[in-house]
């Protein structure tokens, strides 16, 4: 797969967020904080943290008393509005199409495959769609 770990930071920065402002009254929370409450190296919290930023996610704000808070409450948040602030514009599967083979046949089988992959990225991103941030933290125990 070519994704990173970005989606899981995300989901974790946003969990935390809402925990720790929940408990403190809205106060700002730093990236450094973060980073080191999820040990989470400082460049990539600031990566992730800029990608929920420019999705609206969250809300930055610069100086002594900085940080981010959540920009919308966290049920109104899925697990597919993360994904896609964090991996903006990548394909799920890349996809190797550049063979010395030609033919109907082979052009068939690429088609073909490039098909179902995008079949598999569709109903990843329903199923995401679907899951809710605070679904996390309310789901039942099975067994």
């Amino acid at each position: 797969m070519a994704y990173s770990t970005a989606l899981s930071q995300g989901i974790s920065i946003l969990l935390y967020v809402h925990s720790y402002t929940e408990k403190n009254c809205h106060n700002y929370l730093s990236t450094k904080v973060i980073s080191e409450q999820l040990n989470i190296p400082v460049p990539t919290t600031v990566k992730v943290i800029r990608n929920l930023n420019n999705a609206k996610l969250t809300m930055a704000k610069e100086g002594a008393k900085g940080g981010i808070l959540l920009a919308q409450p966290l049920s109104e948040i899925t697990m597919l509005d993360v994904f896609l602030a964090v991996e903006p514009g990548k394909d799920l599967f890349k996809i190797h199409t550049d063979v010395k083979l030609q033919g109907q046949d082979v052009d068939d089988v690429k088609q073909k495959v490039i098909h179902h992959l995008e079949g598999a990225e569709i109903a990843m991103q329903n199923y995401l769609k679907e899951i809710r941030l605070t679904d996390l933290f309310h789901e039942e125990k099975k067994g």
